[in-house]
């Protein structure tokens, strides 16, 4: 049987979707999967949010994209917009586990893997923005370890080193970043193929 994934979030997975079919040629039409396994669907909307709002990604003129494509299982990233102006970033990391049981839930999604939020460099300091982010990402780990429906994973190659690899606008990835991207979200959906043995459950030390 085809299984379905959807890779669902804000503008990181918009850049990722352009990413593949940019690429195609270097293998990378399908997320770079086998489409007799697993077909991929992307949905991601630049300044995406949680919270209402414009751009929030609960309103169900985009939630309708997962209601019609039917997905087995999905990969979230959402999430980051929100922390601009929160002052308790663990409310994020909760609302984004919410999320994905209401995705679970009412879409029946056998599996939702929800990626880590990135570092940006583009905020004033005072805002404190990549320590709010630890504490995400921290908080997404702790309230999905033992979950077996739903899976948090590390993003490999994109949290040291991440400043040489943004963009002039120092929050989007450049095409370095960008292909490292694709490649751990590439792993993050080809385990689910393995019936949801995931090699990555949890980071227990995050550096900043």
């Amino acid at each position: 049987m085809v299984r379905r994934a959807l890779i669902f979030g804000n503008s990181f997975i918009r850049r990722l979707e352009s990413f593949t079919h940019g690429n195609c040629d270097r293998g990378w039409f399908n997320l770079g999967l086998d489409g007799t396994d697993i077909q991929v669907e992307f949905f991601g909307l630049g300044g995406g949010t949680l919270r209402p709002g414009n751009k929030c990604v609960q309103k169900q003129q985009y939630m309708h994209i997962i209601e019609e494509y039917k997905p087995h299982s999905g990969f979230l990233q959402v999430g980051g917009n929100d922390l601009w102006s929160e002052k308790e970033p663990v409310k994020v990391a909760r609302d984004i586990s919410v999320f994905a049981d209401y995705i679970i839930n009412c879409y029946l999604v056998n599996h939702v893997v929800i990626g880590q939020l990135l570092p940006r460099y583009s905020e004033r300091p005072e805002t404190n923005y990549n320590n709010k982010l630890y504490i995400v990402n921290k908080g997404l780990c702790h309230l999905l370890k033992q979950r077996d429906n739903a899976t948090f994973w590390h993003l490999r190659g994109l949290w040291k080193n991440t400043p040489d690899l943004l963009s002039k606008d120092k929050v989007h990835l450049n095409n370095e970043g960008r292909e490292i991207n694709a490649i751990s979200v590439l792993a993050a959906v080809g385990s689910l193929s393995r019936t949801c043995s995931v090699e990555q459950t949890c980071v227990a030390n995050y550096r900043v």
